[in-house]
């Protein structure tokens, strides 16, 4: 089953367990999940509007089909 799972995070969670210092995906993008691997970098520069990344990692723009006042 598709489903659109919205990511509005571009960084990640910084979780301090002891000394050590876990940086967990926050954008959705990382191929090494539940961690960060820097695929948040590619969203520095979204800028209000809404994107979707596919399996290659190539940005789309999502545009509303609705009319907007």
């Amino acid at each position: 089953m598709s489903r659109l799972v919205l990511h509005e995070r571009n960084h990640p969670y910084v979780v301090k367990v002891g000394d050590q210092e876990l940086h967990l995906c926050a954008c959705g993008l990382s191929k090494n999940k539940p961690y960060c691997d820097g695929s948040h970098k590619k969203t520095l520069d979204e800028k209000g509007d809404t994107y979707m990344y596919d399996e290659q990692g190539n940005r789309v723009k999502l545009t509303s089909f609705y009319k907007m006042d």
